[in-house]
């Protein structure tokens, strides 16, 4: 049972591996498309983490994130251009993601449900619209060349920034194993299971919804600003219905409410597409139909699926029952 346990609960264990495997894979490849596909992994990861939180764990559907994505790429491409270091154009770009939705939170988070699912898809629309028409400030459909990535001085190489990536995506994954094994990962789940019960044992619903809003805008940002270092461009599409699509798959795929799904499903929705360029014209229908598969069978994604195996190779034998002496007459 210890051995269950230590499975379910490896806060820092299976990070530090994910952390270990992340640091060897560029060893492992061949080219500079493979180390990308790699970092956009990562990316998605950071993304998708945060959507696992407001959705998975707190049951607010947001279908804006796409917006946030965009606005941090965004917001870092106009800050370097005025001639802001990394270092400091960073802090600022998640800080204007965090500042919109505080703005955009406190009407939003009184809706619910697909009310709410609705308006925040209207944000992202809306934003993707502003990027492709305000041509003075964001280059229009074109968009905008963001600078390689300078660190002091020191010119970042691709491979460098894979493993700024990596270490980035483990610790947001940490920081969601801390979460959720604390209290807050409790309030979290109350907010999912009933709103007005949580409410009624003392839970600031509206404070708490607010507060992982944020932060999902925050990683979304995040992501947003290492894609577009990874693309070295930021366009409108950053913030349209792909993007929004390509994180409910990851969610779907890896398993929303679960640790790991944002890392499984991003690696299964990036490598899986190159797997099925060998069909051709037939790679979208295999592509969907292999989604339409995970629906069916697997309900609760990877990880689900993966923890469930694991509970049952490692699941102590039940003790037989002692055998019935027969009685002679």
């Amino acid at each position: 049972m210890n051995r269950i346990h230590a499975l379910g609960t490896g806060i820092w264990q299976i990070p530090l591996l994910i952390l270990l495997a992340g640091l060897v894979v560029p060893h492992l490849l061949s080219s500079g498309f493979h180390l990308r596909l790699a970092s956009i992994v990562c990316i998605y990861t950071i993304l998708c983490v945060g959507f696992n939180l407001l959705y998975g764990y707190a049951g607010q559907i947001s279908m804006g994130q796409q917006g946030f994505f965009a606005l941090g790429a965004y917001a870092y491409a106009l800050l370097t251009q005025a001639g802001w270091p990394f270092y400091a154009a960073l802090p600022a770009s998640l800080l204007v993601c965090a500042g919109v939705t505080l703005v955009i939170g406190v009407p939003l988070l009184r809706l619910r449900s697909h009310y709410l699912a609705m308006a925040s898809l209207c944000f992202g629309l809306i934003f993707a619209g502003v990027a492709s028409r305000w041509i003075d400030v964001t280059g229009g459909t074109a968009g905008m060349m963001v600078p390689s990535l300078k660190v002091a001085g020191h010119l970042v190489s691709r491979t460098e920034l894979y493993y700024g990536l990596v270490v980035i995506a483990v610790a947001v994954l940490l920081l969601q194993n801390f979460i959720v094994g604390t209290h807050l990962g409790r309030v979290l789940y109350s907010l999912r299971g009933d709103e007005t019960a949580a409410e009624s044992l003392g839970v600031n619903v509206t404070a708490y919804k607010l507060r992982v809003f944020v932060l999902s805008s925050v990683l979304a940002g995040l992501a947003g600003v290492g894609f577009a270092l990874v693309s070295r461009q930021v366009n409108p599409s950053f913030g349209e219905f792909p993007i929004l699509v390509t994180i409910l798959t990851v969610s779907v795929v890896g398993g929303l409410g679960t640790r790991y799904g944002a890392l499984l499903g991003a690696i299964v929705v990036v490598l899986a597409p190159q797997g099925l360029t060998a069909f051709g014209d037939l790679e979208t229908l295999l592509y969907g139909v292999c989604l339409l598969l995970f629906l069916l069978f697997m309900p609760h994604g990877l990880s689900g699926f993966l923890r469930a195996l694991c509970l049952r190779l490692f699941r102590p034998a039940a003790a037989k029952p002692a055998p019935r002496l027969k009685v002679s007459p």
